[in-house]
């Protein structure tokens, strides 16, 4: 990224995460979608997504398997559920997360808050008595997958974008985004103006522009530890 598109991508507004979280709570829940314009132009992650990214990222780079794993919300944590292993061509995702707050068992105006990923225990920690929440928050947010590289004919390393098929399973299912991670993260956001219906869509025609232009559905872009940025801003990242 050369000293101009680094001054010009700071001035760029920023969304936190936990503020589009909250965001999609709401669409998730009156069965809407963004309008286009209200798209964020930035998008910045927590460190401990990052973590789990770039871990996912390497396994996939290291022996060529598509990897996916759902992301929920949990009571103020970012969760990620047990990574799916695929082939070099598909995977598919699942998982389940629950809370729960009891009194705690030697420490007195303290509760004991457990987090279960598939039923297992993930971790637990102490909870002064006046924190704990009176409703319990869990939320499923959206799904990511990885996609393995490939070497050319001349010997460089490339990615596949989103193919036909992720763009229809991310309408059919109704869910507002979904996330693929090559060498960089990319997210796509359902918009208002998007068909509810794609099933004509070929690998052929997806691209960046024509995902943004044809289908209204916003592309952000991210290097890893970075922000993620909506592709029709700032291509050049």
């Amino acid at each position: 990224m050369g000293v101009f598109n680094f001054f010009q991508n700071s001035k760029i507004p920023t969304t936190s995460f936990t503020q589009f979280r909250n965001k999609l709570v709401a669409l998730r829940s009156s069965n809407l979608y963004l309008y286009d314009f209200n798209l964020p132009k930035a998008i910045s992650f927590p460190y401990d997504f990052w973590k789990e990214v770039i871990k996912i990222y390497k396994y996939t780079d290291r022996d060529g398997l598509e990897r996916a794993f759902s992301i929920f919300w949990a009571d103020g944590e970012i969760l990620f559920t047990q990574v799916k292993t695929g082939s070099s061509k598909m995977v598919k995702s699942g998982g389940s997360i629950q809370v729960k707050y009891s009194h705690h068992p030697t420490k007195d105006g303290y509760a004991r808050k457990e987090l279960y990923l598939d039923e297992k225990l993930l971790k637990k920690r102490d909870i002064y008595h006046k924190k704990v929440p009176k409703n319990l928050e869990v939320q499923y947010l959206f799904n990511i997958h990885t996609h393995p590289k490939h070497i050319s004919s001349d010997n460089k390393k490339y990615y596949n974008f989103f193919s036909a098929q992720d763009i229809k399973s991310l309408i059919s299912s109704k869910a507002i985004i979904t996330g693929l991670i090559t060498d960089n993260l990319w997210l796509l956001i359902r918009t208002d103006k998007t068909p509810s219906d794609v099933s004509y869509l070929l690998d052929n025609k997806v691209s960046q522009e024509y995902v943004e232009k044809d289908l209204h559905i916003g592309l952000y872009k991210a290097e890893f530890n970075k922000k993620a940025y909506r592709y029709k801003y700032v291509k050049s990242i």
